[in-house]
């Protein structure tokens, strides 16, 4: 059976962190890494389950010990023209905050996203954060998908963005 992460025509039916993935795939990412934390934490389930895939279409997928080593790795990608994502949990975003404001002042070569879980509610996490207020702070350009066509699409998008900016 053919993987439906790599579906490119018809219909499926995905949960919001496989439509992270697979938008992932289609924007031609290197590089995923980050830390597990609820909201998104089943990026990384979804990662593991489809590690020979990945790997079979050049996708390195590592999982970071802390969110502040998944900004690190991420900032190392961009060091070559590599397409890196790296997911965290909104709580994350504050211990990784240093590593992004280095990494946004020097800039992306070929495209580094950061996906921060949110959860404003706090239906899943311990503490309601809303990452919007960090991502001002750190001048990192924020996108907010209204659909989950836009979340699936929205991460080619992204890259693309970074890579030029």
């Amino acid at each position: 059976m053919p993987n439906r992460l790599f579906q490119e025509a018809g219909r499926n039916i995905y949960t919001g962190c496989e439509l992270l993935v697979k938008g992932a795939l289609e924007g031609r990412t290197n590089f995923l890494t980050g830390y597990p934390g609820s909201p998104i934490a089943e990026v990384f389930d979804i990662v593991e389950r489809n590690a020979d895939d990945l790997k079979a279409h050049g996708v390195v997928a590592q999982l970071a010990n802390n969110e502040a080593l998944a900004a690190a790795r991420l900032n190392g990608t961009q060091m070559t023209d590599l397409r890196a994502i790296a997911f965290m949990k909104s709580v994350g975003v504050h211990v990784a905050a240093d590593a992004l404001a280095i990494s946004n002042m020097v800039g992306a070569r070929g495209g580094a996203v950061v996906v921060m879980g949110d959860d404003p509610m706090s239906d899943s996490t311990q503490v309601p954060a809303d990452s919007r207020y960090m991502a001002q702070h750190l001048f990192i350009p924020m996108m907010e998908p209204s659909t989950f066509q836009e979340l699936k699409d929205w991460m080619n998008v992204a890259l693309d963005l970074s890579a030029a900016t």
